[in-house]
């Protein structure tokens, strides 16, 4: 019963900095959000590990809960050839990246409030940091994808201008 308790308490915490962390994070204003800034990039070398570890094929299993938080869901891309909508789906994967990559550090703070509990804390914690690890990948795969798209609308937005 004891361990339970502990793990209980443990998860509890866990679960309210995640709470505070995406209320913060998406407190932040869409206009001040830059999927194309530097960070949010993905390279070739994150594109080839993304692609060893097969994203594509195992993604879609991993919950999205933007459709609850947010209200958006990024389980797929519903209007691909509105580049607003591809922006908006680009700014969310860039909120979820952050909240996930956040709550990965952030799932270690309950070591700090149960220090002797180091047994029970720390397996929850690393738990934690591989289900928020997840996420942050996918995040990132998604948006490199997304931005193919988003080029591609404006290319053919200005083709289409042109004429």
């Amino acid at each position: 019963m004891y361990v339970l308790k502990i793990a209980g308490i443990t998860l509890a915490i866990v679960f309210a900095i995640d709470a505070v962390v995406a209320t913060v994070v998406h407190a932040v204003p869409e206009k001040k959000v830059n999927p194309f800034a530097k960070i949010f990039r993905v390279g070739k070398k994150e594109r080839n590990f993304y692609n060893k570890l097969a994203i594509k094929k195992w993604k879609d299993v991993i919950p999205e809960c933007g459709k609850f938080l947010c209200h958006f869901s990024k389980t797929s891309v519903q209007n691909p050839n509105s580049n607003e909508y591809v922006l908006k789906f680009l700014r969310e994967t860039c909120y979820a990246g952050v909240m996930h990559f956040v709550s990965i550090f952030l799932g270690f703070a309950p070591l700090f409030f149960m220090p002797q509990k180091l047994s029970i804390v720390l397996p929850i914690a690393l738990v934690n940091a591989f289900l928020q690890l997840l996420p942050v990948l996918v995040q990132r795969y998604n948006r490199e994808r997304l931005t193919v798209v988003y080029e591609f609308n404006k290319r053919k937005e200005k083709a289409n201008g042109a004429n």
